[in-house]
């Protein structure tokens, strides 16, 4: 494979690895992390996502809740940015 058309797959490959994060919650993203004095360096993607995943999945229980299927309701914190086995 001529190096070129390697490197281009690999940074295709990089790219497309990237967390997806949807652009509405920036202003939220951006209050919760100033709200618990956080501050990423290369990890900003990933903790982003992490949150994004968090947050909708605490959306979704509280939307549960509401119709009757949960006796509690959830709410994001400062732990908000890391999965349940950090």
């Amino acid at each position: 494979m001529h190096p070129s058309l390697f490197l281009a797959a690999l940074c295709l490959g990089i790219a497309s690895a990237a967390p997806q994060v949807d652009p509405n919650l920036d202003a939220q993203w951006f209050q919760w992390k100033a709200a618990h004095g956080k501050i990423y360096n290369d990890e900003e993607g990933w903790r982003r996502a992490v949150w994004e995943t968090n947050l909708k999945m605490i959306e979704q229980h509280n939307r549960e809740y509401n119709q009757g299927k949960h006796s509690f309701t959830m709410a994001m914190n400062g732990f908000g940015d890391m999965v349940s086995t950090q």
